[in-house]
């Protein structure tokens, strides 16, 4: 006897089919278990269906420790970007992380003693942006969750112990995020990513800067690493070139500052809008408001301009600082 599967039937599966996760398919087998005709032409199917099921109960089961896990890597982003700090143990990197945000950090003088991912804001000039201290890495060790909280972030700062062979701790870590899949560089390859793949815009940190023994750590890191990284010498402990720290973030971001302006009015200089480099005034006025792209006839620009209050087109290209005046 033909199956005849209904309409609803057919559609419940091919969602069943684009479904990525183990809810989703469940709740489209529901669907086709409920609309399904019942008659003995689909005896066989039913029962493959209900097998199916109990198959994805049992996996959803299974999951709840490993989804704990990725849960505490789960980081909201905040503010204008989202920057990962990495590191062998006792760098510092927890310690450079609570100077720069200010947030409390597990500090301490033995390795190990950031055990989940803390979230921090810290401020450059006029913008927030989230700092994330993560547990040390650890060869072959790599908690789940861990590669996505690194493939999410805009940008990598890497903290290495000047006093202890940074070239060897560089070594390390890129063997470990090679193993992920993961590439870190200056600026992106020029060439196509084999699938799986991601590229992260990365700052290496020299951190101890301070101490005797670090002058020949930087000397060899930069001998070894100048030519695919910026490298910045820090000292968590002094508070040494931490202002270079944040521009050097916010350089890496790729991100510029607009700020708009109601027509008569001065500029509000302490909230700018965040857009990527690139961006036009089209992006300005969908940042404001989706109704503000469609309405808008033109804007007025100061900074990049010709001149002062110039007028321009919605595909202007803004620059660092413009300020934007919006015309409906």
């Amino acid at each position: 006897m033909p199956a005849n599967l209904t309409p609803q039937y057919l559609e419940a599966e091919a969602k069943f089919k684009q479904a990525k996760s183990i809810p989703e398919k469940i709740k489209a087998l529901e669907v086709m278990m409920a609309v399904i005709p019942k008659h003995k032409g689909t005896e066989r199917l039913r029962g493959q269906l209900k097998s199916r099921m109990a198959k994805l109960k049992e996996e959803l089961q299974k999951k709840p420790a490993v989804s704990r896990a990725e849960q505490a890597y789960n980081v909201k982003r905040e503010g204008a970007a989202q920057v990962v700090l990495l590191g062998l143990p006792n760098t510092g990197k927890s310690t450079l992380f609570t100077r720069l945000t200010h947030a409390p950090s597990d500090v301490a003088d033995y390795p190990f003693t950031t055990q989940k991912p803390i979230p921090g804001m810290m401020r450059f000039e006029n913008i927030q942006i989230q700092l994330v201290d993560t547990p040390p890495i650890q060869m072959d060790r790599i908690e789940p969750g861990f590669p996505n909280l690194i493939r999410n972030a805009n940008v990598i700062l890497v903290v290495l112990d000047l006093t202890d062979d940074p070239v060897f701790q560089m070594e390390v870590l890129l063997e470990e995020l090679n193993r992920l899949r993961i590439l870190l560089g200056e600026s992106e390859p020029t060439h196509p990513m084999d699938p799986g793949w991601a590229f992260k815009r990365t700052v290496l940190l020299g951190n101890k800067v301070d101490l005797k023994p670090a002058l020949e750590g930087l000397r060899s890191l930069e001998a070894r690493f100048k030519e695919a990284y910026t490298i910045l010498p820090v000292s968590a402990r002094e508070e040494m070139n931490l202002e270079e720290v944040k521009k050097e973030v916010y350089r890496h971001l790729d991100i510029l500052r607009v700020y708009t302006k109601i027509p008569g009015k001065e500029p509000d200089r302490t909230e700018p809008v965040i857009l990527k480099k690139g961006s036009t005034i089209e992006d300005v006025a969908l940042s404001v408001h989706k109704d503000f792209a469609a309405k808008l006839r033109y804007a007025r620009v100061w900074g990049s301009g010709k001149f002062d209050g110039q007028m321009v087109k919605r595909d202007y290209p803004v620059s660092e600082g413009d300020v934007v005046e919006l015309h409906l």
